[in-house]
């Protein structure tokens, strides 16, 4: 029988259970470097696309002012409401589906009321909550909204800039705003105790939320001249204290940031 023997190649080596471990902790150290990276870009093409559905939603909101007088509208009065001179829903993301439907009618989408940023809240049980209002995305500035609620005194005239005038020129004036919501009972920006949702298991909570998964890191505003602007959560509210006593909020539980 002819004598068999190993070339070199045959006769290398393979890995051995250290070399093995050793690769994979360096796999798995380049990946966490990479990880937060790639989290914050992605992040930064939410806050984009966030930009963009609120742009899309000014183009609409003034079309819609240019067929009715240059006026916004009033969601304590018809067509938007059936019992005026209340509005519809509670929450200030509760909004009228007729007027959704006005911004559908004038270039606008279901997805341009809701921030890709927790695309888990742009669902049926949102869009579809009552046959006569929607729970949307963003929080609206407009006459009524919120009203129900029992906040601040400025209420239901809620078409009022951070500082909480009526008087604002329309480049500093909010419209539409990202929501930064704040839990009083839990302490949380992230997870809510209350609301109608919560026994849907939705979780209701802040847009965008820093790395950390529990503090904002701020919000994109729609302003009455049409432009949207992204602001930092510091530059959001004045501290008269802490713990979700704020200057700007709806209501005492939760407190909605703007």
């Amino acid at each position: 029988m002819q004598n068999m023997t190993l070339s070199p190649k045959q006769n290398s080596r393979a890995f051995t259970l250290i070399e093995l471990l050793v690769v994979i902790a360096v796999i798995a150290i380049l990946a966490a470097m990479l990880l937060p990276a790639l989290a914050a870009a992605r992040e930064r093409g939410y806050r984009a696309v966030c930009m963009s559905n609120l742009r899309q939603q000014g183009f609409a909101l003034h079309i819609y002012t240019e067929d009715n007088g240059t006026l916004l509208p009033d969601l304590r009065y018809l067509p938007f409401t059936p019992t005026p001179p209340t509005a519809l829903g509670l929450w200030p993301w509760d909004v009228s589906t007729n007027f959704t439907d006005a911004l559908i009618a004038n270039g606008g989408s279901q997805n341009i009321f809701y921030c890709p940023s927790y695309a888990d809240f742009n669902c049926t049980n949102t869009w579809d909550y009552s046959p006569t209002f929607r729970i949307l995305g963003y929080v609206y500035l407009l006459p009524g909204a919120g009203m129900n609620m029992g906040g601040k005194s400025e209420q239901p005239y809620w078409r009022t800039n951070v500082i909480g005038t009526t008087a604002q020129p329309p480049a500093d004036a909010e419209m539409v705003v990202d929501v930064v919501l704040y839990d009083v009972a839990s302490q949380s920006y992230n997870h809510m105790t209350e609301g109608g949702l919560v026994a849907q298991g939705i979780n209701q909570r802040t847009t965008h939320l820093q790395p950390n998964g529990r503090t904002p890191a701020g919000a994109n505003d729609l302003f009455e001249d049409g432009h949207a602007a992204w602001r930092p959560f510091w530059a959001m509210f004045q501290f008269p204290g802490y713990k979700g006593n704020f200057n700007n909020y709806f209501g005492p539980d939760p407190d909605f940031i703007f």
